[in-house]
């Protein structure tokens, strides 16, 4: 952890596969080639293209992707080292990475038709996104038309493809968001990405204007949450696809926080052990500076610890192939949410050490507390999105809901209904029956505020 023996920031690799390893260590090569140009990635608001062609070369983007088209087809748990590695050298350039990296998961769930337009003339295509659900999209022959402003796109500038969430009925109902594919250039990039944290993601806004959008490019996020996307039949193989989207997507983009909060901590302790006061007090001989590191230090551990274990643990029971319960997938959300906002806390504590020196740009604890700031306003950092549908599914009279539900799968989320699919019709004696058999099963509702 943050004491004692150094380990590599995402644990000991000896035991992985040739392949994982082999990756994991061609993504380490880059950490100092991602710390020279951090100040640049700022300076221009966007990756420099060198990054982008480095992961390509790589290979790490396609470790989600299906062999079919190529990728890798590898474990979740390989991706999200990776993005916590690359953290170390640049934090834009690991957000970015787990944005275009984890949609290959995305795309390999939609309908056969879909994939073959993304990666049948490319392979190595990526897509940005703006998930959360803003417009309903326009019913037509073959498909649908959709218009709008989509915020919070990150990487945009390096995609051919961008995950559009929208409604497919009535604006506000979140029994029909789906995420509709569409390519980047029939949406109009805006550059408005002036903001307080993580600079270098470019995570600009896109326009959409009477965009068609075929049938096939559409996939439900009911369906991704409930782990039976159309893509699982397409890739039988590879059981990442059937996996609850809950349950991994919460190791996606939280390791950025969690990593750069050891960054802080290491960056603090150097700077505060020659540091004197007024020049008369050294600093680090105080017990009440030392009272708050070690709080800092320990906060900082657990939510690494929880990021570790739980990234493991998602990893055997989705290549173990069996059903994942409705509570585990709330558990890793909850505990990831929970261990992103020990790192703010902890950051609080190790910038009132550094005293008025983190205000200044240049300042390397005041970049990293913009950066957590900026990622605790997301969507995968909401408490209210993690910790009141655990606290539900804790509740009795939740779990009976939950195992006499139709799917013996629905858990409502902060008081907004769950997706289900309005065509399937059972008798309450046959749900009750469902749910008994399935007890504790998934499927969620996508929040209605969050960003990318």
């Amino acid at each position: 952890m943050t004491g004692g023996a150094r380990i590599p920031p995402s644990g000991d690799g000896s035991t992985l596969p040739d392949a994982e390893r082999a990756l994991l260590e061609r993504a380490r090569s880059l950490i100092p080639r991602l710390a020279e140009r951090e100040p640049a990635a700022t300076a221009a608001r966007k990756l420099p293209v060198e990054t982008i062609a480095e992961y390509r070369d790589a290979g790490i983007l396609r470790i989600l992707q299906p062999k079919r088209f190529g990728g890798m087809q590898g474990r979740f748990s390989l991706f999200s080292r990776i993005v916590e590695e690359l953290t170390y050298g640049c934090a834009s350039s690991a957000w970015v990475y787990a944005v275009l990296a984890e949609h290959q998961w995305i795309i390999a769930q939609y309908p056969e038709q879909a994939q073959i337009d993304v990666w049948g003339d490319y392979p190595e295509a990526v897509a940005a996104s703006s998930l959360a659900p803003r417009e309903a999209a326009r019913r037509v022959p073959g498909g649908w038309r959709l218009s709008g402003h989509y915020p919070f796109s990150s990487g945009c500038d390096y995609a051919q493809w961008a995950i559009i969430g929208a409604f497919l009925g009535e604006k506000g109902d979140p029994r029909g968001v789906a995420y509709l594919l569409v390519p980047l250039a029939e949406a109009e990039i805006v550059d408005d990405w002036q903001v307080l944290g993580l600079l270098g993601t470019g995570s600009k806004s896109l326009i959409l204007r009477d965009v068609f959008v075929p049938e096939h490019r559409s996939v439900m996020v009911s369906d991704l949450f409930a782990g039976t996307p159309p893509g699982a039949l397409v890739h039988p193989d590879y059981p990442v696809l059937r996996a609850p989207r809950g349950f991994l997507v919460s190791y996606s983009l939280p390791p950025v926080a969690i990593a750069l909060g050891r960054r802080a901590l290491d960056i603090a302790c150097a700077g505060l052990a020659g540091r004197v006061s007024r020049g008369v007090t050294r600093v680090a001989q105080s017990e009440v500076v030392q009272m708050a590191l070690g709080e800092a230090a320990a906060a900082i551990d657990v939510a690494t610890m929880l990021l570790h274990s739980g990234r493991e643990y998602s990893t055997a029971e989705v290549s173990s192939g069996r059903r994942i319960t409705e509570a585990e997938a709330l558990r890793a959300r909850r505990d990831m949410v929970y261990a992103q906002h020990q790192v703010g806390s902890a950051l609080d504590l190790l910038c009132e050490l550094d005293g008025a020196r983190w205000v200044y740009d240049k300042d390397e604890l005041g970049t990293i507390r913009r950066d957590v700031m900026t990622i605790l306003t997301h969507h995968a950092a909401s408490r209210q999105a993690a910790m009141a549908p655990t606290a539900k599914c804790c509740l009795p009279a939740a779990r009976r809901k939950a195992e006499q539900s139709a799917d013996g799968a629905e858990i409502r989320q902060a008081g907004m209904p769950a997706l289900r699919n309005p065509s399937r019709k059972r008798s309450r004696s046959a749900a009750r029956a469902k749910g008994r058999s399935r007890r504790g099963s998934l499927a969620v509702k996508p929040d209605m505020r969050c960003n990318s």
